[in-house]
């Protein structure tokens, strides 16, 4: 995907609210002065829209530029690419073709990885034991990827002798429900083409990559797809399982802003998100939860009840930006985008276990050597452990983690 057309593209939907707003104020004033006004309407009008284009064409202009720079291909056209689908990338169509994101299978330089015979080239030191990692909203694959100091959770999985990572590309803009789909195929695929017979798959998600997860393993269920039997473990890092509150803030906010005239370009602007985020509201993961329901209606939550599938340990990972993961701070604010006692959500979902890190971000939370080491033990243990409690634990400085298995108390809200 042209990079320059995902700069064009945004160019043209942050500009429409502006440009709206604009209309709207000079017609009340053209409107209040009568005929007399109609000779310098004609005029604004004229320029407005000519320099309102010239905007867009401006728009267009920087991304080949920037294009021409960075190159297609590269991390930072994926990047910009990924951003575009997150934001819109439900309403892309046929106005901007090649713009949409193809789930498929990734190498660690971004390259597609066909999920047919060519598997085994891709993979020749396969395992049987497969971890499918699931990116987030606005991410690509590389946010499994970590630096010179902390590897990242990628190079930890491939690194280990019994586990073979494989990462996944999506168009994070689409319904969690409709992503849930092409998981749930895609895996089916991986499973059918793996060059060595399957033993375990494990699921590990960040954000809304793990209620993609949850939707997938929900439709393989339904359908009785063979490869769901494998399934022993899934881990979900910072998953809004019970809603979002700043994608609360913006229904709220763009409720209130279409009241008036004069704001409603931009509650236009601001429903204009993806049903993607829309479905982070309360934690969307199934058809039913979203058809035939007005997805702009002011903080309505359709979610109904959707445990979590049997015979499968779902261990539940959330972070806090305070250094003390109890504190009631970090309880209130989580990771800036996600409070503990969603992406933890023991009270609404009981999983088998769940931990809290403190001193961590949204963002980095994948990526934290803490939470990697915590995965790697959850990937790595014996499946349906014994309930127990565990002690709050010291992880080296950055981050603390408290283990909490299932029946503890749920964090504060």
């Amino acid at each position: 995907m042209p990079v320059g057309d995902s700069i064009a593209l945004a160019t043209q939907r942050v500009i429409a609210p502006v440009q709206g707003m604009h209309r709207v104020v000079a017609d009340r004033w053209f409107s209040a002065v009568g005929p007399p006004a109609q000779p310098v309407r004609r005029v604004h009008d004229g320029v407005s829209d000519a320099v309102y284009g010239s905007l867009r064409f401006g728009g267009v202009i920087a991304g080949r530029l920037l294009e021409a720079r960075v190159g297609r291909g590269t991390t930072a056209a994926g990047s910009a690419q990924s951003v575009v689908n997150g934001l819109w990338g439900d309403d892309l169509g046929s106005r901007t073709p090649g713009l949409g994101i193809e789930m498929a299978v990734r190498d660690r330089h971004g390259s597609i990885i066909p999920a047919d015979q060519r598997l085994g080239d891709a993979f020749p030191e396969a395992t049987g034991n497969v971890v499918v990692l699931v990116h987030g909203l606005f991410e690509t694959e590389r946010c499994w990827a970590g630096s010179d100091s902390d590897p990242g959770m990628f190079k930890a999985l491939a690194d280990h002798p019994d586990l073979t990572p494989i990462m996944v590309r999506y168009n994070s803009g689409l319904r969690i429900s409709d992503n849930g789909v092409h998981l749930a195929a895609l895996v089916e695929d991986i499973g059918s083409f793996w060059p060595v017979p399957v033993e375990s798959i494990s699921l590990v998600g960040h954000s809304a990559g793990g209620l993609v997860i949850r939707s997938a393993c929900a439709v393989a269920s339904d359908a009785g797809s063979p490869w769901i039997g494998h399934v022993d473990r899934i881990v979900t890092i910072g998953t809004p399982h019970r809603g979002a509150p700043l994608e609360k803030l913006v229904n709220a906010a763009a409720w209130a802003l279409g009241a008036a005239r004069e704001t409603r370009p931009l509650a236009d602007f601001l429903n204009g998100r993806s049903v993607g985020i829309k479905d982070l509201r309360f934690g969307t993961t199934a058809e039913e939860d979203w058809c035939d329901r007005d997805p702009d209606a002011l903080l309505r939550n359709t979610v109904g009840d959707h445990p979590l599938p049997p015979g499968i340990d779902h261990h539940f990972v959330a972070g806090v930006v305070t250094g003390d993961p109890t504190h009631l701070l970090g309880a209130s604010v989580g990771d800036f985008v996600v409070r503990p006692s969603s992406a933890t959500a023991r009270d609404r979902l009981s999983p088998t276990s769940t931990a809290i890190f403190g001193r961590t971000s949204h963002p980095t939370l994948q990526r934290d050597p803490a939470v990697v080491e915590h995965v790697m033990e959850c990937l790595a243990r014996p499946s349906s452990p014994p309930s127990r409690s565990l002690n709050p634990r010291s992880l080296g400085g950055r981050s603390a983690g408290i283990p909490v298995i299932r029946g503890a108390p749920p964090p504060l809200e």
